[in-house]
């Protein structure tokens, strides 16, 4: 599984693409002047485009897909994948532009979105070997909605009956580590490295714990929080920390919110070796009656 991070721009602008050596990252066309101003100033960088319909969705904004096609040819040596200029709430003209793009050169990778009708994803299953799964910013607030979505999904449509998945799938905006883990995905994206850590908290592998919580403001009793832990799992937990990269202090975590921008891209660095030594299987678990 290749783990896409997400909001290239702020991670160029901190110089944390240093410490993640020549990967793919993620950046949305509708940021079109921050992109060019990265582009220009690192020219060996390796983008994945995504059209950003969403968040235009989201500020009434209209992207005119011209424009976009353009920007994606004059650009085509930065940019290694790329996504369809998918409509929010109309898969029948995500679908046309998808062949509009594709009538003028290009392969755009097509996107289904929850809440779509099925016969659009059979559609792309019988007729790409890379798609994508957007639109989950919908359910992201019940992760039970969005599991029992993504379970039907690939249940029903993306799953030989070994738990391998059909074509490569890539997973839009997934910030949860357990949706990363359940399904066989090529590829997602997400931007929890630069979220988790503006919210003060930092990932980590120390026993049942993925997250810890180390900045001191804000509410520091809370489970979780790195004051509430007793003296020998503090040890445990600050031996981790001094041991990841070129070495950590918990002060410092608590502190800087670049160096747990480090410390959450080293631990998804981490994962995807992990999730692509060992590719999840999903079996289907839907019950059937008759």
């Amino acid at each position: 599984m290749k783990i896409v991070l997400a909001d290239a721009i702020s991670l160029f602008h901190l110089q944390h693409h240093k410490l993640t050596g020549n990967r793919l990252y993620l950046e949305a066309y509708f940021k079109t002047q921050g992109l060019t101003r990265m582009i220009e100033r690192n020219p060996s960088i390796s983008l994945f485009l995504d059209s950003g319909a969403y968040s235009a969705f989201t500020k009434d904004m209209v992207i005119d897909i011209d424009k976009y096609i353009n920007f994606i040819k004059q650009n085509q040596e930065f940019i290694t994948q790329y996504a369809s200029l998918d409509v929010i709430g109309n898969a029948e003209k995500t679908l046309k532009n998808q062949q509009y793009m594709e009538s003028h050169g290009l392969n755009p990778i097509p996107c289904f979105h929850c809440r779509e009708d099925y016969k659009y994803l059979e559609y792309y299953v019988d007729n790409y070997d890379y798609m994508a799964l957007g639109g989950v910013a919908q359910l992201k607030g019940s992760k039970s909605q969005l599991k029992s979505w993504l379970d039907d999904v690939w249940g029903r449509y993306l799953i030989n009956d070994d738990g391998t998945a059909k074509i490569k799938v890539h997973g839009f905006g997934i910030t949860s580590l357990e949706i990363m883990k359940r399904y066989p995905w090529y590829s997602v994206d997400s931007t929890s490295w630069v979220l988790t850590s503006r919210f003060g908290s930092v990932f980590c592998n120390i026993g049942d714990y993925n997250k810890i919580t180390v900045s001191n403001e804000g509410d520091t009793s809370k489970p979780g929080h790195y004051l509430r832990f007793k003296e020998w799992e503090k040890e445990i937990i600050k031996d981790y920390f001094n041991n990841l990269g070129d070495g950590y202090l918990v002060s410092e975590l608590a502190n800087d919110y670049k160096k747990r921008d480090q410390v959450n891209i080293l631990y998804f660095l981490d994962l995807e070796r992990q999730l692509t030594e060992n590719v999840p299987r999903y079996i289907n678990r839907q019950t059937v009656l008759f």
